[in-house]
């Protein structure tokens, strides 16, 4: 059984697992981000769908998409919906499976036509969730993953409050820097701006239903971990307004 602890205070050096709080309702009129951020136009859409949307975010270089590969393999009928981005891909990144990997110009034309549920700008580049087909995912699956920053955990919480929020902390600091430098698909400049925004969003983490500690090596253990967590939140009933 994994074990959690409640977050109190969070520092370099004083990581914690969070307990699992009761999911607050947001009122109505908070429900939606703010403008230009999320898709305008169309009727809202409500589901009540067998599917749980669970959020996974992560500082770079903290393993989310390791992570979340071992659980599509974990949990069955388990699927990652897939995030658009501007930035390039990385050696072995496929477009349509990892990312949907779009040129500035374009991810700008796709918030302008109204095709993303929400979207924000990260390490310099755009990333967002596309909308169109968020609805029919939910219904036809168990289990949709989606991999947002903080910034746009918030965006999608507010608008779907039932769905499930999960933070992977890398051990320290110290061990995110090594984790960057093994990568090497940084430069020195990109890899600075990723170890400051980790603060950044490492502070964000208490915000989360669930903080997830993944130490080196450990990999697996992290995964059963989520997994386990998963596994106890689909037992409870799900209601979306997209």
């Amino acid at each position: 059984m994994a074990s959690h602890r409640a977050a109190a205070a969070w520092g370099r050096a004083d990581l914690h697992r969070a307990t699992r709080a009761r999911p607050r309702r947001v009122p109505e009129r908070t429900r939606h981000a703010g403008h230009g951020d999320t898709a305008p136009g169309g009727a809202p859409l409500s589901i009540d769908g067998r599917g749980l949307l669970v959020i996974i975010s992560a500082p770079s270089g903290a393993g989310k998409d390791t992570v979340i590969h071992g659980l599509v393999k974990e949990l069955d009928d388990a699927v990652v919906y897939v995030t658009a981005t501007s930035r390039k891909p990385r050696r072995g990144e496929q477009h349509g499976v990892d990312y949907y990997f779009y040129e500035p110009e374009k991810f700008r034309a796709e918030i302008e036509a109204g095709n993303f549920l929400e979207w924000s700008m990260v390490h310099g580049d755009f990333k967002g969730v596309r909308k169109d087909a968020l609805a029919d995912t939910l219904r036809d699956h168990r289990i949709v993953i989606v991999k947002p920053e903080p910034q746009g955990m918030r965006k999608i919480k507010a608008m779907l409050p039932e769905a499930l929020t999960i933070f992977i902390m890398p051990p320290s600091l110290d061990s995110l820097r090594k984790r960057l430098v093994d990568r090497g698909t940084e430069t020195d400049e990109q890899r600075e701006l990723r170890m400051r925004n980790a603060e950044i969003e490492m502070a964000a983490a208490p915000e989360y239903d669930y903080v997830v500690v993944n130490d080196d090596g450990k990999i697996d253990k992290t995964v059963k971990e989520i997994a386990e967590i998963v596994r106890k939140e689909m037992r409870k009933p799900r209601h979306y307004d997209l």
